[in-house]
């Protein structure tokens, strides 16, 4: 069985990791490249969020692991933080991270069955940079989105239409965004809604002056995913979520904790 092993800067470990686990009470998933660490989260039904960092020591291969919120809170300690480097080493779902100190060595060994981690059946997808992206103004969309939900208690309240039919339009055509709360029709073309609730918890994420949204097209079905990408603190931080239709708003009511 091939084993394969990567030295990673524990304070950029333990970083990645504090900010994924805030945001799911799931598996975690990290991918090492040889410039690169990512740590993916699920959070919410649709929800996909992602943070990348370039590693300022180039790692010696490339792995990818799933960490369970066990390990994961072990990872987040100050013996993990004050590592300079850590090593990870996988053998098929085995995987071991060595700590050493002025007392010796230590490890720390978990399984790692990607199969565990909820991910939707796009989850690839969702992890894709959208080919077409546009720079917005934080507070402008911000407002837009408020707005467009506030247009949907109005809806709601005055027309009497049922909430599982309400949701956020959001067009993105010849470099213009568009944003507006209303009842889901059907056969409206390249023009795709959101679940409003997942929208907001989007803009909670990925906060900065300006962000890059954008809008893609998924390839085998009549549906896309909307990314919001930002940098904070080094990195590179990327929210996506599914777009929703009559047939697929299955999120009423939302299930209690951080995973809505």
């Amino acid at each position: 069985m091939e084993y394969k092993s990567v030295r990673i800067d524990g304070q950029v470990l333990s970083a990645g990791i504090r900010q994924a686990i805030a945001r799911s009470e799931d598996p975690l998933i990290c991918f090492i490249k040889p410039d690169t660490i990512r740590f993916v989260a699920v959070t919410g039904l649709r929800m996909v969020v992602s943070w990348e960092t370039q590693l300022q020591s180039p790692a010696s291969g490339n792995q990818v692991f799933l960490v369970p919120p066990v390990i994961a809170d072990l990872l987040m300690s100050e013996s993990v933080r004050s590592q300079p480097g850590v090593e990870i080493a996988r053998r098929g779902k085995d995987i071991s991270l060595r700590l050493i100190d002025h007392l010796g060595s230590y490890d720390i060994r978990w399984k790692s069955d990607l199969t565990a981690f909820p991910a939707p059946p796009e989850f690839s997808e969702l992890l894709k940079v959208p080919d077409v992206l546009i720079d917005v103004p934080y507070l402008r969309i911000s407002d837009a989105i408020h707005q467009a939900v506030a247009k949907l208690v109005r809806l709601e309240s005055d027309e009497q239409v049922s909430q599982t039919k309400l949701a956020i339009l959001i067009d993105l055509d010849f470099g213009r965004l568009s944003i507006n709360g209303e009842e889901i029709v059907v056969g409206k073309s390249r023009q795709f809604y959101f679940d409003p609730r997942l929208v907001i918890r989007a803009l909670e994420m990925i906060k900065d002056r300006s962000i890059r949204v954008g809008v893609s097209p998924l390839a085998e079905v009549p549906r896309a995913y909307l990314s919001f990408l930002a940098e904070q603190d080094g990195w590179s931080v990327q929210c996506s979520l599914l777009s929703i239709g009559t047939d697929t708003q299955k999120l009423y009511p939302l299930p209690p904790g951080r995973n809505r």
